[in-house]
Formats: C-alpha cells, sequence, structure tokens
C-alpha cells in the first residue's frame, strides 16, 4: 500500500470514529459530460466511489466498508490518468505536459496532506481538507483541462480507447 493510500485510510478511519458529517458529494449532471463515452463513464465511476466513500463516513457503515470503496478510489484516479496520459502522448496532444502537470499537481498535493497527517495526525481540518479538494479539483479539472482536451480529440476525429 503506497503513502497516499495509507494515509487517506487513516483520514477515513479518524472521520468515522469522530461521526464528522460535512465531507461533500458530487453530482453527476451533464456539466461535467465531456462527451467522450470512455472519459465519461470513468468520471462517472470516480464520482460514485466518492459519493460512496461520503456516504460511508455519514452513515457509519464502518471503517472496512470506508476503506475498501476508497482504496479502490485511490486506485481507480491513477487508471483514470494513465489513461488520458496515454491518449494524450499516442495522439501527440499540444497541452500534454500542461494537462499531466494538473495531474502531477494533485499527486503532489496529496503528499503534501500525508506529511501533514504525518506531524500533526488527523485533524478535522485535514478531514475536510481531503474531502473538500477531492471535490473541487474534479468539477474544476474536467471542466476545463478535460473539456480542453477533448476538443482536440473531437477536432483530429480520435478514437479514445484504454490503453
Amino acid at each position: 500500500m503506497n503513502r497516499i493510500n495509507e494515509f487517506v485510510i487513516d483520514i477515513v478511519l479518524k472521520a468515522v470514529r469522530v461521526e464528522l458529517k460535512y465531507m461533500v458529494k458530487v453530482a453527476w449532471n451533464d456539466n461535467l459530460s465531456v462527451g467522450i463515452e470512455l472519459i465519461d463513464q470513468q468520471h462517472k465511476e470516480w464520482i460514485k466511489h466518492f459519493n460512496c466513500v461520503t456516504e460511508s463516513i455519514e452513515s457509519h457503515k464502518g471503517a472496512l466498508q470506508t476503506v475498501k470503496t476508497l482504496s479502490f478510489l485511490i486506485d481507480y484516479t491513477e487508471l483514470h490518468f494513465s489513461t488520458e496520459e496515454k491518449s494524450m502522448l499516442a495522439n501527440k496532444y499540444p497541452h500534454y505536459k500542461e494537462h499531466k502537470k494538473l495531474h502531477d499537481e494533485l499527486r503532489y498535493t496529496l503528499n503534501n496532506l500525508v506529511s501533514e497527517y504525518r506531524d500533526e495526525g488527523p485533524t478535522n481540518l485535514l478531514i475536510d481538507s481531503v474531502g473538500t479538494l477531492m471535490n473541487n479539483w474534479l468539477v474544476k479539472h474536467i471542466h476545463e483541462a478535460d473539456k480542453k482536451f477533448v476538443d482536440f480529440v473531437k477536432e483530429n476525429k480520435i478514437k479514445i480507447s484504454e490503453c
């Protein structure tokens, strides 16, 4: 298990113990659709599992269910990033470096949160930061970076598939 998985699992376990009820859910809507089935399906799956994590915390379903869902979510994020990045490279997307940088920034931010957790422990502020970061980052990323990539894909009549 990597550092990010350990960190997020510890945060969720803390949230379950202190019965926090303020993790934000993401609602899928047509505004989040980028119009490419594979990417939309991956975004829907990500949102579904993110919401399962928040629901597990809110309804006190237990740490095991929450940890299992969260571990899947973290791994799925990497799968999705990998799918996008491989497609961008294969199709010589001119903004690949910029887009990958956004993915890397999220990875970096999560690593910083891991360090903060190791220094200060699972504070309520840290728990809130994780939920807010993931929710806000995802929505903004889809609306800005992913839609820019999709415009390139459509203009160049490229078919995106899992690599």
